[in-house]
């Protein structure tokens, strides 16, 4: 019989959740709303303010707070910068008004949400209403609608000025408007956010039908792309973008933690959530080599550097470069993708302080229910009924167990709830203070960051300091400063992990004789002490990354541009470890506590610490220029970088008093030791990339890296990693322009190039040689000396990977910019990756063989992102993304044993690298006349235990019957969709984010009951017994057999899963009520992370790091928010 499977397809999860939303839109497209505030109200609007010696044009900025009104007006008609002072309160906006605007003979009209202000008539008198439009000669009235371009509806507050005046009016809720015109006024400007500006020549006519076309922000959009940016519709290489205001709604410790699902290419896995450990892996487009260095480049701000660390508050944008054209500036480390990051800096205008926090709690995403005590107890006598065992506990024992009446001798301890706290805080405050004028411009935030794991001995804190300065020095002349630093603090018990907490309270069953802990409180076990009484593991590690940046134009040459780069950056790191002897307890026959000593014998210490300098030198030469129809851009960069690295650490043992440090410790010198490394590195890059662009239609780009490494022998150290990609855009050729109207932006692209990717370590091209203590001298007054040893062969011929990248492209903005779409094939053939050959030679041979640059990988896939932006009736908006990646391996070429190589079955090559292999699971062995008529397996064999397939049918089950049976663990399809709806102040963001084709592997306690003692899975109840053939699992044991603990497709679980990844509600107070607190913005949130998840197996998470589920569970996180500006 073949086992149950419980069937929850995730492709019907994935739709239900698409059609909810779906119907979602469709209803919300349907809701209506209109509403204008008359004049008369808006005039009635209450005010309480006190300006003392302040300008009018401040004083107007308050009211427009207060009031929610907008003030337009010219400098050469009201008197902005001169001072006033003004002192009302609780009166109307029309008193305060004729208070304010009556000494400067001005007055104002309202239009709308708007109030017009002007120079009174010389015969004027200013009071409380609205100015009335004498009639003049030379004078008259212009009527008309406003109206959207595409939908024909009309549009309310759209502002019509007279050009070359401050002269205007705003559209009424009909999208009607009236205005007094003079004959000398040639032309009337409309404008209004989200539609591009309209300039219409009034001419004799008297009434006008005007319709704004929306502004299709798709079409003008800039990417940040390899050493510069470029206009969207112009690159040629495959690029995602997503903004860091996005990644902030995630609650997470790690910006790679909020990344997967937002944007396409990117596939990724996290597993674990261990505070300072729980990033997630990223892969661009998958895993593309057999090599240790597989994850993407990341640069931040043009320099080569982590970015995990980084306060989300201070990212601009995250750019992925995907294809050959996108990479080929970063040579030899571009294969496996880059990852740009931009951070922000200060904008022309007022000084902005803004904080934003947040508070919130943890809990494990998934855990299994494990059984109690008496369960327990009851399941082993039943597994040793089943193998002819005696029973291991009486009905008496089973009853104490059960009812709890001798806690100290029958225990019943729940581990994971009783040491694990479900509700561990975690804390963000932000604090960022940005602005600048014309000249100079600034940003700077502050944030500190607190993450208390399962148990408060166990935390990890972050404080980020960053500021950046812009300064115009010269008309032509821009330099820029840029200083970064991080201070990590990881905090650990001094005899135990994050790590192995998760792997005792996931294996110690509740009755363990050595319990947790007594009824009076004394531990019982090595745990809870070994947590609070063993001393401390702390870990601080120092970032700082700064640069100076000197940008000069040429005028006497239009275009032409050189920039330096000058970059410093240090980590540094430091750890100190104190462990001291803990007590525990047993309970002897006498029923007497007896002390029991746990952790190491006697107080020791060790310290290390590392650092790290790099230096980057950077010089550019631009060249952007335009002819007619044909623009030219030229980039040339040369770059240099140089690191060091040094290492120390020491140690003492044997600690008389708990004094922690090195200089305390024991005087004898076989307590000392130290140690410490060395090493530096280098590498030189020459960058070049031309672009061509004819009339916006056909488009031509050439870039490429000559890259040298200290890795490789001399002679072969550079070598040159060209691409190139040429772009079509169809919807600027006039056949198609002129026909097809809905679409905006088609273009369809391709690319293909080469590019690197640094293999093995450095100096395999010669001899290595270790130290070690050798020889022993002497007689009763011995000692070691040195000796010198030969690690490993050379191999003078030792290269990079090389990748060969082709890419092709489709993009497209349709109906104004409300549906965008950007689709991608790609295919990539890695070669000279660095595998060891699979030859054995003579221990007297003495050292190992040198890896050769032998292994060849094709990895290929698609990606998809779909994008809408729509705007229903009341002012509610949507914008929804679809993310869409596959990416699958295949290795190509590896030296695999004879053994597997020569069985199809059992071949590595050809197949995914990482794949699962094992025996094929046929169900259970339901009498023994059916283990008798099948082949020979793993020891004795009984009903209920697992049946192999014979593969070659040679009567015995053994490798050679070994077959696929699954996919790698981390996922070759990742989904993710973006839902961020908005309405009056109100807006919820949701990202759903889903993975498929990767599979799972039970082994050890996630299989079977009693594994080492371990604990049991309630879902194991569901074992095989002669009533329950077609159970889950295989009959249960007093230990699990060999039989069944065989690596089998028995034990392969389907790894997709679907996540509620990140929920965030809010509310944005709208300016009435930001006047009336003085402040910019107020808004309040709740958000959470990992809140919901779908899967195949419920009682695991699905980004399973240990196929014994023994791992630091992941956390989902709940949140409540409050960002304030100033």
């Amino acid at each position: 019989m073949k086992k149950r499977i419980r069937r929850h397809p995730l492709t019907c999860q994935i739709m239900r959740v698409s059609f909810i939303q779906l119907l979602l839109i469709t209803a919300l497209a349907g809701i209506t709303y209109a509403g204008d505030v008359v004049a008369q109200e808006l005039l009635n609007r209450k005010i309480s303010l006190q300006a003392d010696e302040q300008e009018v044009k401040t004083v107007l900025r308050l009211l427009e707070k207060q009031a929610d009104v907008r003030f337009m007006y010219s400098p050469q008609v009201v008197p902005a910068r001169r001072k006033v002072s003004l002192k009302v309160t609780n009166q109307s906006l029309a008193e305060v008004l004729t208070s304010l605007l009556k000494p400067l003979n001005v007055i104002y009209e309202v239009k709308g949400k708007q109030i017009l202000l002007d120079k009174a008539p010389e015969t004027g008198l200013l009071d409380g209403s609205a100015k009335t439009d004498a009639p003049e000669v030379a004078a008259r009235t212009i009527t008309g609608t406003v109206t959207d371009a595409e939908n024909k509806q009309s549009i309310p507050g759209v502002t019509v000025i007279v050009k070359g005046t401050t002269r205007g009016t705003a559209t009424d809720g009909n999208g009607r408007f009236s205005l007094r015109v003079e004959d000398t006024d040639r032309a009337l400007v409309f404008s209004f956010v989200g539609y591009e500006s309209q300039e219409v020549v009034l001419g004799n006519s008297a009434s006008f039908t005007i319709s704004l076309k929306p502004d299709i922000k798709a079409l003008s959009e800039v990417v940040v792309v390899g050493y510069g940016t470029q206009r969207k519709t112009s690159t040629t290489a495959a690029v995602s973008t997503v903004k860091g205001d996005e990644l902030k709604a995630a609650p997470v410790a790690n910006i790679n933690n909020s990344i997967s699902g937002r944007v396409s290419g990117v596939l990724s896995f996290q597993g674990s959530g261990e505070p300072g450990k729980d990033a997630s892996t990223l892969r661009v487009r998958g895993l593309g080599t057999t090599g240790s260095q597989n994850g993407a480049l990341t640069i931040v701000d043009g320099i080569p550097r982590p970015f995990s660390q980084l306060n989300p508050n201070e990212i601009e944008s995250i750019t992925v470069l995907k294809d050959a054209a996108a990479v080929a500036p970063y040579g030899l480390a571009g294969a496996n993708g880059v990852i740009l990051v931009t951070t922000k800096r200060g904008k022309s205008g007022k000084v902005s302080l803004t904080y934003t926090g947040w508070v919130g709690m943890q809990r494990p995403t998934r855990y299994p229910d494990y059984l109690n005590s008496y369960e327990f107890a009851s399941l082993l006598n039943t597994a040793n009924k089943n193998a002819g065992l005696p029973a291991t506990y009486t009905d008496e024992q089973l009853q104490k167990y059960r009812d709890g009446s001798d806690p100290d001798h029958y225990p019943n301890h729940d581990w994971v709830k009783e040491v694990i706290n479900f509700q561990a805080p975690i804390t963000n405050h932000d604090l960022t203070l940005a602005g600048g004028s014309d000249k100079v411009r600034f940003f700077s935030s502050l944030r500190y960051m607190y993450q208390e794991g399962a148990v408060k001995t166990i935390n990890f804190s972050r404080v980020n300091l960053a500021t950046n300065i812009d300064v115009n020095a010269t008309p032509t002349t821009t330099v820029s400063l840029d200083v970064k630093g991080t201070l990590e603090t990881t905090k650990n018990p001094g005899s135990s992990s994050g790590t192995g907490l998760f792997t005792s309270v996931t294996k110690n069953p509740p009755l363990l004789v050595n319990q947790l802990s007594f009824s009076n409180g004394l531990p019982g076990n090595e745990l809870l002490p070994s947590l609070y009484e063993s001393g401390y593991n702390n870990q601080t590690s120092n970032m700082l990354f700064t640069q100076l940046t000197i940008e000069q134009k040429l005028p006497f040459v239009p275009g032409l541009a050189l920039k330096g780069v000058a970059a410093y950056d240090k980590n540094y790191s430091f750890s100190k470890i104190w462990q001291i002897p803990f007590t525990y307890y047993a309970l002897n026959a006498q029923n007497q506590f007896v002390t029991t000593k746990g952790g190491v014998g006697a107080p020791q210490l060790a310290q290390a610490f590392s650092q790290s300098p790099k230096t980057t030198l950077q010089g550019y030469l631009t060249y952007a220029n335009t002819f007619g129809q044909h623009a030219v851009n030229v980039l040339g960069v040369v770059e240099q970088r140089n690191g060091q690295t040094d290492d120390f650490a020491a140690s003492r043992l044997n600690y008389s008093v708990y004094l922690d440090q090195l200089s305390t410790g024991s005087t004898n010198k076989t307590n000392y030791d130290n140690s410490g490394s060395a090493s530096s590195s280098k590498q030189v890059g020459f960058v070049g990339r031309a672009t061509y662009n004819y009339a916006e239609k056909y488009l031509v780009e050439l870039a490429g890296r000559y890259d040298g490494h200290y890795y490789f022998a001399p002679g072969r150290r550079f070598a040159f990693f060209p691409a190139a990609s040429l772009g079509w855009r169809l919807s600027e050729e006039r056949f198609f322009k002129d026909r097809v109207l809905w679409v905006n932006n088609l273009k369809i692209r391709a690319s293909y190039g080469k590019s690197g990717n640094l293999a093995g370590s450095p100096f395999q091209y010669l001899s290595t040689y270790g130290l070690a203590n050798s020889y022993v001298f002497g007689g009763t007054q011995y000692y070691q000396t040195q000796g010198v040893f030969e690690r490993n062969e050379a191999n003078p011929d030792i290269t990079w990977e090389t990748a060969k990248k082709f890419d092709i492209g489709l993009e497209a903005s349709l109906w104004n910019g409300r549906l965008n779409l950007e689709a991608d094939y790609f295919h990539e053939r890695r070669s000279n990756m660095l595998v060891s050959p699979a030859q054995t030679v003579p221990v007297e041979y003495g050292i190992g063989i040198s890896q050769v640059n032998a292994g060849e990988m094709s990895n290929r896939g698609v990606d998809l992102s779909i994008n809408t932006r729509q705007t229903f009736g009341g002012g509610l908006k949507l914008d929804a993304t679809f993310n869409f990646t596959y990416a699958a391996n295949q290795l190509i070429q590896t030296f695999e044993n004879a053994s597997t190589f020569n069985n199809p079955n059992r071949r590595r090559t050809g197949r995914a690298y990482n794949s699962r292999f094992g025996y094929r699971a046929l169900g259970f062995f339901q009498s023994e006349e059916e283990i008798k008529a099948s082949a020979t397996q793993f020891g004795a064999l009984k009903p209920g235990d697992i049946k192999y397939e014979d593969i070659n049918q040679d009567g015995k089950i053994d490798g050679n019957d070994e077959v696929y049976i699954g996919k790698p663990l981390e996922p070759q399809m990742i989904l993710g969709l973006t839902t961020n709806l908005s309405w009056k102040g109100f807006n919820l963001n949701i990202l759903w984010q889903g993975a498929a084709m990767s599979s799972l592997l039970l082994e050890n306690e996630a299989q079977l009951p009693f594994f080492n003692g371990a604990k049991v899975f309630r879902e194991q109840l569901d074992y095989w017994t002669p009533e329950n053939p077609d159970a889950a699992y295989p009959r249960v044991a007093p230990s699990p057999t060999t039989n069944n603990s065989q690596v089998s497709s028995f034990w392969i679980r389907d790894g997709s899963y679907l996540r509620l990844k990140t929920l965030d509600f809010g509310y944005q107070f709208p300016a009435s009520v930001l006047g009336k607190l003085k402040v910019q913005t107020l808004r309040v949130y709740v958000s959470g992370q990992n809140l919901l998840t779908f899967s195949k197996v419920p009682f695991l998470d699905p980004e399973l790091a240990s196929n014994r589920a023994r791992y630091y569970f992941q956390q989902k996180v709940y949140t409540v928010g409050l960002t304030i500006g100033f």
